[in-house]
């Protein structure tokens, strides 16, 4: 930076002199040479060329001075930061010294400052990372051992990277094929792995998977039992080679029959042992008398009818069994037909095309997926259609997956003749029969099949849900002068409950009251997702449909749940003296103080509220609701408008809040206080002024 700033100044001198002394000597040397020259005009050119070299001097000592100060304010305090921070890159930087007074950086060496002691952090960090991993990885590895469930972790081309004891025990009949960098397809079936790997990330790639973000899917192993193993599979985050893992879990498959199914048997035998014994009698003795006959005739019907009641409770069961037993799941039909699209592609197979409107359908995905890549096929060598439309269409409780082609339907014995055993099981659990009929559109045909539909069809539009209006007349706040001792506790060791409410409606004054309150805890910087309270209150009062819709808490929810009277003092002992967070605080605050007489509790403690902290933070954004904040932070949000949902998400939002509060110098609750208190009074005005 030193040479680079010296040819800098260098060049720049030598400009202003060739621009200045050149013009000086060649007037002069055009003076001496032109003799005819007035020599009035000639002592004008001398004195000009004079002052014209007394300014350039001058010109130079100015610049002399403003190199001076320039170097003093800016070049030596930016080749001293040069200095730091190319020591900060190789090595851990020194405690950096305080700037020369007047230098124009700004906040420059301060940045640079706090990037140093985060970058001296971290590297602490990895080293002991790095110091302590094998007692991390000992610990991982026990907890993984003593796991109840069969768990292996392959990579995307089937190969294991992870396995615990349970899994060997679920391949007990081929333990020489398990093995890290061993494929798992040595153990169970590929087509189930692979198309459950394939639908998973397609639904990873849709934003459709569930909250648990795994399928279910069941897998047949290649011992010569071959054994069900009932799997779960969810998706691990690229890693740095940009290789996806799986986790799959595989639970063993029961193979004995139900009690309930057994004690049935046992019935039937009873009942078929009578019927038996009364028919016989009946054959053998035809001549018997009348009133006899009538008795054994008596024994026959009714155990004729409890020969019915056992099979429709052993066919109940089964039913049952096979519906706890085979687990269907929600799944996009949008996202079953991308997979399948994609599956068709290799091979002699159509072009699927999915047109209409995406629904959501119960399935078996791998299992279904399966099944339908063949019966496409069947499709389209029967049809030799190039291109097959897929269109979902919403049924009474089904959705009617329609394939659709140009051309005639397919007869009853085209369909009969490509059905295998495997597509017969998977269709008899979607509770499926297809057939084919010609299409709405003249000139097209169609294969049908009804499969169950999702709840998630008639739950209502996904409306953006209103939030609740700001409230800024806010002196629930603790001031300042009145925290004590409390005001320069540092909020990084502090203890808060983060907590929400859901109520009857947005007007505590005019009779609204809470239905739901829920808190979680934070205690030195971490979130305590195992301590939290959450409670249903009945408000005695009838819940507004539009209130409902927003919650989901209906009055058949909240009846036979306890009163506001017990539910706030239980809320009260469970917040003690912890420094109370919330979202829009003084919405939930206003709640909780009008009911104080009532419940004989006070809520005396200090209150922060995110939504302040936000303004304070980034005043440039106009934009504070819960769910732009926890965008901005990178904070994933989920159970939104639930009060224990709306607490979690708050209480991460607080502890990205806390992290840019330090960094400003606000790292005490007496800071913090001041700063929402700021927040209050500029909001307000802006609120007066019509902003």
């Amino acid at each position: 930076m030193m040479k680079g700033r010296t040819r800098f100044w260098g060049a720049l001198g030598i400009a202003l002199g060739v621009a200045l002394v050149g013009p000086g000597v060649v007037v002069w040397r055009m003076a001496e040479t032109m003799p005819a020259l007035d020599e009035a005009v000639l002592e004008w050119l001398k004195q000009g060329l004079a002052m014209g070299m007394l300014a350039f001097f001058c010109l130079v000592a100015v610049l002399a001075q403003f190199w001076a100060w320039l170097d003093r304010s800016v070049w030596k305090p930016l080749a001293r930061l040069d200095r730091d921070l190319e020591i900060m890159a190789g090595h851990d930087p020194p405690p950096l010294g305080e700037p020369e007074a007047g230098h124009l950086l700004d906040g420059l060496p301060d940045n640079a400052r706090r990037l140093g002691e985060a970058l001296v952090y971290a590297r602490r960090q990895v080293k002991e990372a790095v110091t302590g991993g094998n007692e991390t990885m000992e610990h991982l590895e026990n907890v993984i051992r003593h796991l109840n469930v069969g768990l292996v972790v392959i990579r995307d081309d089937g190969n294991i990277v992870l396995y615990n004891p349970v899994a060997q025990m679920r391949f007990r009949q081929r333990q020489e094929s398990l093995g890290l960098g061993r494929s798992l397809y040595d153990l169970c079936a590929r087509a189930p792995v692979e198309t459950s790997m394939e639908f998973l990330l397609r639904c990873h790639a849709s934003a459709h998977c569930g909250e648990q973000g795994e399928i279910r899917f069941f897998c047949a192993t290649m011992q010569h039992d071959a054994a069900l193993l009932d799997c779960a599979m969810s998706l691990f985050p690229l890693n740095r080679q940009g290789v996806r893992h799986f986790l799959i879990t595989f639970h063993q498959g029961s193979t004995h029959v139900p009690e309930p199914r057994r004690r049935s048997l046992e019935g039937l035998r009873g009942a078929v042992a009578n019927l038996r014994a009364a028919s016989e009698t009946l054959v053998r003795h035809g001549d018997m008398e009348a009133s006899a006959r009538e008795r054994f005739m008596a024994v026959v019907h009714d155990e004729g009818e409890a020969i019915t009641a056992h099979m429709a409770a052993v066919a109940g069961e089964l039913h049952d069994l096979a519906a706890n037993h085979w687990v269907l799941t929600d799944v996009y039909s949008s996202d079953l037909i991308a997979t399948l699209a994609r599956r068709l592609e290799s091979g002699d197979g159509p072009r699927l095309r999915e047109s209409g409107e995406a629904l959501w359908l119960q399935a078996d995905a791998p299992a279904l997926l399966m099944a339908l890549e063949p019966m496409l096929r069947a499709v389209h060598a029967l049809t030799r259609a190039a291109t097959i439309e897929a269109e979902a269409l919403l049924g009474d409780r089904r959705v009617y997956l329609d394939f659709i082609w140009a051309g005639a339907p397919l007869s009853a014995g085209d369909v009969e003749s490509w059905r295998t055993p495997f597509l017969e099981e998977t269709l008899e659990r979607h509770g499926c029969e297809p057939w084919s009929m010609p299409h709405r559109r003249a000139g097209y045909a169609m294969l049908r099949l009804p499969l169950f539909g999702s709840p998630r069809q008639w739950r209502g539009p996904d409306t953006t849900i209103p939030e609740r209006p700001e409230f800024y007349d806010f002196s629930l706040l603790e001031p300042f002068d009145r925290l004590g001792r409390r005001a320069g506790q540092a909020l990084a060791g502090m203890t808060f409950v983060v907590f929400d409410t859901e109520t009857t409606g947005l007007h505590p004054s005019q009779g609204d009251e809470i239905i739901a309150i829920a808190g979680v805890r934070i205690v030195n910087g971490r979130l305590l997702r195992g301590e939290v309270f959450e409670r249903l209150v009945d408000p005695g009062r009838p819940i507004p449909a539009a209130s409902t819709w927003i919650h989901g808490i209906t009055e058949e929810a909240v009846q036979g749940q306890p009163g506001i009277g017990t539910v706030l003092p239980q809320f009260r002992e469970f917040v003690g003296d912890a420094v109370l967070v919330a979202h829009n605080a003084a919405f939930d605050m206003r709640f909780l103080k009008l009911k104080e007489p009532e419940c004989g509790v006070v809520f005396d403690h200090p209150v922060l509220d995110t939504l302040l902290l936000s303004v304070y933070l980034h005043s440039e954004v106009t934009d504070h609701t819960l769910d732009a904040i926890a965008s901005r932070l990178g904070v994933e949000v989920h159970g939104r408008h639930t009060a224990l949902g709306d607490a979690i998400v708050t209480a991460e939002v607080f502890l990205k809040l806390l992290d840019l509060l330090a960094a400003k110098g606000i790292s005490s609750l007496g800071l913090a206080i001041g700063a929402s208190e700021g927040m209050v009074q500029i909001r307000r005005q802006q609120t007066k002024a019509g902003y």
